[in-house]
């Protein structure tokens, strides 16, 4: 066992060290799909994947429960200690009856233990589910206020380049705090503009096609027979 202070969480947390590495690399990988930015973030994060972790560590321990019915000379008799008793093994000469049997005499000697069991995860997903979504919510909101920003910073800089003053004075930091370098604002400036173009060219097009199909307009005339 080794005790180790949590570089995100701040908790210090007890278990074996295999234990602990498993953990760690398990719930990085999840911190990181996550993508968290700033420590609210990181974390609903952090929760939602320990929350992971309990969950799978929680289906690992069901599955153990059942196992446990095969070890020894017989099964769980006592469904408050798991103690192995007396009766003997059963055998009906197939051992994946015999294991699923034994199975459902184990379930059968503990059922407490298994509704707790269902408790616990049913709790632990639900936690899990908070996270995420307060997670979620967090996000939705820091992207919509950065583009918030991009969209003024770009505005400025367009404005600047119009009245030929110097780009490098160009505002970099938008009124919710986030920050952009120049490349990153004249970038999406530029994608900016060429979208409305590519809009415009579109448009443009359509509103020909539509002309030429349009006789009033000058598009393709009926003969006098049609017309009558």
């Amino acid at each position: 066992m080794n005790a180790l202070r949590h570089g995100m969480t701040g908790q210090v947390n007890l278990m074996p060290d295999e234990d602990r590495e498993a953990h760690d690399k398990f719930c990085a990988a999840i911190v990181e799909c996550l993508a968290p930015v700033g420590a609210l973030e990181i974390q609903f994060a952090q929760s939602a994947a320990d929350d992971n972790w309990r969950a799978n560590r929680g289906r690992a321990i069901e599955t153990n429960m059942f196992a446990i019915g095969s070890f020894g000379p017989g099964f769980p008799g006592n469904p408050r200690t798991m103690e192995f008793g007396n009766n003997a093994k059963i055998d009906l000469g197939n051992p994946e009856i015999d294991v699923a049997v034994i199975s459902a005499q184990v379930f059968a000697n503990a059922p407490n233990k298994f509704q707790l069991m269902s408790l616990y995860m049913q709790r632990t997903n639900r936690d899990m589910q908070k996270s995420l979504d307060r997670l979620a919510a967090l996000q939705t909101d820091r992207k919509a206020r950065r583009q918030e920003d991009l969209e003024e910073l770009a505005a400025v800089l367009e404005y600047n380049e119009i009245k030929h003053l110097p780009i490098e004075k160009t505002e970099t930091k938008g009124p919710n705090g986030f920050v952009f370098s120049i490349q990153q604002i004249h970038a999406f400036a530029t994608r900016k503009r060429r979208q409305k173009q590519a809009e415009a060219a579109i448009r443009s097009a359509h509103n020909h096609q539509n002309n030429k199909n349009n006789p009033k307009i000058g598009g393709p005339k009926r003969p006098l027979s049609q017309a009558a």
